[in-house]
Parts: C-alpha cells; sequence; structure tokens
C-alpha cells in the first residue's frame, strides 16, 4: 500500500501553541495511519520573526526529538517532495494550489494565520456511532480526506489534541494519551538542569505579562496589582516562592517581597528558549503551583505536574477560579470549549 503523508506548517504563536500542533499532528498521525512531515524550522513568537526565514526557531532546540521519532511515524521535510515549496520567505511557498489544505471554515492563504478548529471534532472514521455522538455532541465536524496523498495544514493547528481529534474508541484515546506523554516531551537535560538549579519544598506561581499587557489589558492590570491579595494564606512565607514570569522589570513585584521570592535570573543566565524551559520544570516541581489565567505556559505545567502525579491547581490559579469540575466523561459534556480551557486531566485522566 502507498504510503500517506501529513505535512504542517505549525501555528504562529509562542512555543506552548507550538506544542500544542505537534501534538494535534501526532493524534492525527495516529487515526489516520499517515506518516508525519517534519517541518525544518517555523515561526515562534518572542523567538523569531515571521517575515524572515533565517529567524525561524528550530523545535527540536526545545523538544526530544528521539522521543517524538519513537511514538509517531516520521519522515524529514527535506526527504519529501515538499521541498519544492521552499523559498526564501517560508518553507510552504504556494503549497496550496497543488497539495490538499484541509481548512476550518477558512480559505487557503499563501503567508499568515488561518482559522483554527474552534470547538470542532476532527474526523477520520467512525466505529462506534454511540461513542462518535458523546464524543462529537453539538459540535462542528471537520472530516479529513482519504484518498489524498498528501494532506497539509497551514498554520491552523491550535488547540488540544485529545479534545480535536476524534479517537475512534477509548483504547485508541488511551493510546494517544501516551504517544502525547512520551513522544512531546521537553529535552531531558532541561529536567536535569532544573533539579540541580533549586531543589527541596518551595511553591512557585506564574505570571504572565508580554503580549498579553496589550491584549488582555484587564486581566494583566488585577493580576499585578491585586498579587499580594490573590496569594495570600495559598503559598506559603515559610518556603521560597518561585516566580515565573516574562516580565523584565521585577520591581514590579517589590510588593511581594515579604516571600522569600525568586526568579531564574537569580539562579542561572540562561536566557531565551533554555530559560522558557528552565521555568516551566521547575514550576512543576514545585509544592503549590498558581498558573495564570488564559495561558498556555500555565497550562502545560499543570500538566506535567499531573503527569508526576502532584496536586493540581489547574482550576484555581493566581487570577481565577473555575470551580469544581462534574462531568460523566467528557469535560465539554458541561463546560463550554474555548481555548484557554484547563481541560488538562485529558492528557493523564482515565476515559
Amino acid at each position: 500500500m502507498k504510503d500517506k503523508y501529513i505535512s504542517f506548517d505549525w501555528w504562529w504563536g509562542g512555543w506552548n501553541n507550538i506544542r500544542m500542533t505537534y501534538e494535534l499532528v501526532g493524534a492525527l498521525s495516529y487515526v489516520t495511519g499517515r506518516k508525519i512531515i517534519l517541518p525544518k524550522k517555523g515561526y515562534c513568537l518572542f523567538l523569531s520573526e515571521h517575515q524572515d526565514k533565517n529567524t525561524f526557531f528550530d523545535a527540536w532546540k526545545l523538544l526530544d526529538e528521539k522521543a517524538y521519532r519513537e511514538q509517531f511515524d516520521c519522515i524529514d521535510y527535506e526527504d519529501s517532495i515538499l521541498t519544492k515549496y521552499s523559498t526564501e520567505q517560508q518553507y510552504y511557498d504556494g503549497i496550496h494550489e497543488d497539495i490538499h489544505c484541509v481548512m476550518f471554515g477558512d480559505e487557503p492563504v499563501n503567508w499568515g494565520p488561518q482559522n483554527f478548529p474552534g470547538n470542532g471534532a476532527i474526523v477520520h472514521n467512525v466505529e462506534d456511532h454511540e461513542h462518535y455522538d458523546k464524543f462529537t455532541k453539538d459540535r462542528d465536524i471537520w472530516k479529513l480526506p482519504i484518498d489524498e496523498d498528501i494532506i497539509h495544514f497551514p498554520r491552523n493547528l491550535f488547540g488540544h489534541a485529545l479534545y480535536h481529534v476524534y479517537p475512534p474508541n477509548d483504547t485508541a484515546h488511551r493510546i494517544i494519551q501516551e504517544k502525547i506523554r512520551n513522544g512531546v516531551k521537553l529535552r531531558k537535560e532541561f529536567f536535569n538542569t532544573a533539579s540541580e538549579l533549586i531543589s527541596g519544598d518551595y511553591d512557585a506561581i506564574h505570571v504572565r505579562r508580554n503580549d498579553f499587557k496589550y491584549v488582555h489589558v484587564d486581566t494583566v492590570k488585577k493580576q499585578l496589582e491585586q498579587l499580594p491579595e490573590l496569594i495570600k494564606d495559598r503559598v506559603r512565607k515559610d518556603k521560597p516562592l518561585y516566580i515565573a514570569t516574562d516580565e523584565q522589570d521585577k520591581s514590579l513585584f517589590d510588593c511581594v517581597r515579604d516571600y522569600d521570592i525568586k526568579f531564574l535570573s537569580d539562579l542561572t543566565d540562561a536566557d531565551g528558549y533554555q530559560a522558557l524551559a528552565l521555568d516551566m520544570i521547575i514550576c512543576s516541581n514545585a509544592n503549590t503551583f498558581l498558573g495564570s489565567k488564559l495561558s498556555t505556559y500555565s497550562e502545560y505545567i499543570h500538566i506535567l505536574r499531573g503527569y508526576q502525579g502532584k496536586k493540581d491547581f489547574s482550576y484555581n490559579g493566581i487570577n481565577f477560579n473555575y470551580g469544581k469540575k462534574e462531568y460523566e466523561k467528557y469535560p465539554w459534556e458541561v463546560e463550554s470549549y474555548d481555548w484557554a480551557r484547563p481541560w488538562n486531566q485529558l492528557y493523564y485522566g482515565k476515559i
């Protein structure tokens, strides 16, 4: 049988948005039996410039490439027919003219962001209609083509693999869980370094700033202004408090100097993608971790904690409290989906 392939140009966002793309592609590869054509590099918010291909980020600087290839059937971009679309600006110039692009209610464009799946389910095949109806209830359905040799996702795979990709049965769901857990993970050396930088008993918080200061103005402003009250009696004063933040002006945290606060810059001069990885892992190792509303960075820290069996604070962070989870099987039975909803139990919970 002739091999079939999935190609993708990852979502234009920050690192954890890109990680989610790799999870989605892995899940799609498993349910369709298609090989993944791995991109060379891509745009990453804060780490590259979208208009300059020479600055594009190599995902394997953060992700464990060996682990990903062990879990998912892949080939390199250079070993595919897609190299003919490589230009000075991008790797997929004009691909929509020849290759079937999977769209989510959008028209393919040659450059720039595209619509993501929204609340939809991406479906390949259905074995059990009762199972299918429960998983996809009241959702948009995006059916994948079967006959195309290559299907391409142009900068539109953003969301949660275990919500968006329909598994034909519960066994497939659990297999995808394990493949994502074992295949989409940070490189081992970051975990080793994080343990060397800080160990023992401590608490941690993540205060998201940067572009959020402009797109989520009220949320970010209130979080910092009310920070002492928001963390009062929730993190301990007799233990170190690690603060992961993309805010460069650390004087803004003088309001919590009555805690024994530590930043990554107090421990190492690592910056860029290395700092990004270390911050996440250090937070995941903490006794208590409180995250920021709307942040996929905080979300992945919760996922890492779930893998370790640590206490779950994903529904009750610094500046949000979503209450108690009450559902029979899937969170979306009782909660409306949005990209920022912390359904982290999908990654490690029982189905």
